[in-house]
Order: structure tokens, then sequence, then C-alpha cells
């Protein structure tokens, strides 16, 4: 006789969502769930720490890019995040977070045993090793699909299998990482040296922030610079920097006083195109048509 799981209630979650005023839109609570708890929602800028539980999270980006801090077992880790993104927090591991812009989530919690199950016990939750950000289509896959089933309200014999899927996937992806030899240390900015970099790119947002000179912030060669601060953000400099000037022209949109010529010349672009054509690559949209909505 199979014994009955108890229902994956939201009290048996992290609560940062509840900490720190996440708008939520849809959500698993009281549709009696037994493998995963999960919600959608928009989540403001928090700094909070995700206790360690039993059970394992996995945070979808749906939006982004954005930049996210962790801190756990004694590692710092930031990462420029980009839309589609994956955090994974295996059970028995603790976190510290700081996320620093607005973001559209999809949180799922699974339950330990279905780890357990799959390759025991050597997969067992606790032994796996977090994500910080990657990308993987198939686990973008099965988190959308739960997305579907929450918008459906649907009981828990809709999720089960595809939270045993993401176990699965999980697990496959822990192996396979494990099992790699690196031919090279794998060298990073360290904490400090990237947020001096960061803060150089803050104050000079508006000049031509060149390759040399954020090397030189961090005091390495500028060849050196380009593969460290890829394989801690997450992306090229180059690319980090466009998203800053984006974020920066994002707020000057609210000022009505500025016009967009004035917003491009103040956050580093060429000209007004120069502006338009990024800001639409980046947000989906040409800044007038942000600037009205967000009026």
């Amino acid at each position: 006789m199979t014994q009955a799981r108890a229902i994956f209630g939201q009290d048996e979650t992290h609560g940062i969502l509840q900490q720190f005023g996440a708008r939520v839109g849809a959500s698993s609570e009281g549709l009696g769930w037994t493998s995963a708890f999960a919600s959608t929602q928009r989540e403001q800028p928090f700094e909070g720490r995700f206790q360690e539980l039993s059970d394992c999270l996995m945070v979808l980006h749906r939006g982004g890019p954005v930049d996210v801090d962790f801190v756990t077992g004694g590692r710092s880790v930031s990462r420029h995040i980009p839309e589609g993104g994956i955090f994974f927090l295996p059970g028995g591991h603790e976190c510290n977070v700081r996320l620093r812009g607005p973001l559209e989530t999809t949180h799922i919690y699974l339950r330990a045993h279905l780890f357990e199950a799959e390759r025991a016990p050597t997969a067992a939750a606790s032994g796996l090793a977090p994500i910080f950000g990657e990308r993987d289509p198939v686990l973008e896959h099965l988190a959308r699909s739960v997305n579907e089933i929450l918008a459906e309200s649907a009981p828990s014999l809709a999720v089960d299998p595809i939270a045993q899927a993401l176990a699965s996937r999980f697990i496959d992806l822990n192996f396979r990482n494990s099992s790699a030899k690196p031919t090279h240390r794998d060298y990073r900015l360290t904490e400090r040296q990237l947020r001096r970099v960061r803060e150089f790119i803050d104050q000079n947002i508006g000049s031509d922030i060149r390759i040399g000179a954020m090397a030189s912030v961090c005091g390495v060669s500028s060849d050196y610079f380009l593969r460290m601060f890829k394989r801690t953000v997450g992306v090229s400099p180059y690319q980090y920097v466009l998203n800053q000037r984006v974020e920066q022209a994002k707020i000057l949109l609210s000022d009505q006083t500025f016009s967009l010529a004035e917003i491009a010349l103040r956050t580093g672009f060429s000209h007004q195109e120069h502006l338009s054509r990024v800001f639409r690559r980046f947000t989906g949209v040409a800044p007038g048509r942000y600037r009205r909505a967000s009026s």
C-alpha cells in the first residue's frame, strides 16, 4: 500500500517572497500538490538568506538580464543572469542572495525524495551542487510547463511527472559536470575587483569605457580581464556595460525634462538612434514607449 505524502505548503518554503514584498501572480498553495510547491511573481531588489531546508529550490528567471550576488559555503559568486537563467539550491545548503534589480521569476520547490529515488544514495539532494544562473533548455522548458499548470490551477497529479523530470535533470547535470576534468584553473575576479570595476562603470557611464581602463582598475592585463570578467559575471564586459547604460537610461526616462537625445549622451550612447536600437534590443520596447508606459 502506497503511503500518502503530505501536501507541500507555503510554510515549508524559505518565505523569502513574503519577507520582501514580491507580487505573486499564481501559487500552488491550496491545490494539494505533494511533490512540489511553485509560484510565479515579480520580485523587487532584496538581500536575504535562504536557510538550509531538506527540500530543493529551483528559480527560473523569466526576465532579465539582472545582476545577482550569491554567498554559499564560504564562496562568493556574482552573476549577470540572462532571461532563462536557473538558480538551484539543493537540500542541505544555505545561501545569501542579493538581487540587484526587479525580476519576473518562477520558484519551484522539489521534495528531497524525488532525488533519492533516482540514484540513491549518491544522488541525495544534499550531495548535489548549487547552480548560479546557468541556462539549460530542458530545465527552462519543464519550469515553463509548471507555469502553465499553475495558470490552470491543476491538481498534484498533473505536476508530479514534471517534478520528477526536473529532479532527474538536475542529477544528470550534476553528474555530467562532476565528471568533467578541467585542464586549467577557472580564474575569476575577486569580490573586491568586481566591486571596483562596477563602481568604475557606474561613475563613467556617460563616457567611452575602454577594456584597458577596466582592466587597470582590477590590476590585470586586458586579455586576462576579458576572460576573468566573463567567467565571473557570465557575459562580456561590453555586454555588461551596454546593460548598465540601458538601466541608467530607464532611470532618466522617468524624468520628463530630459530629451531622448540628452539621455543618449548622458548614458554613453553616441546618438539617440544608438540608444533606441540598443534599448529596444535589451527591453523589447522603444525608449519613448517605455517612458509613456512608466509615466
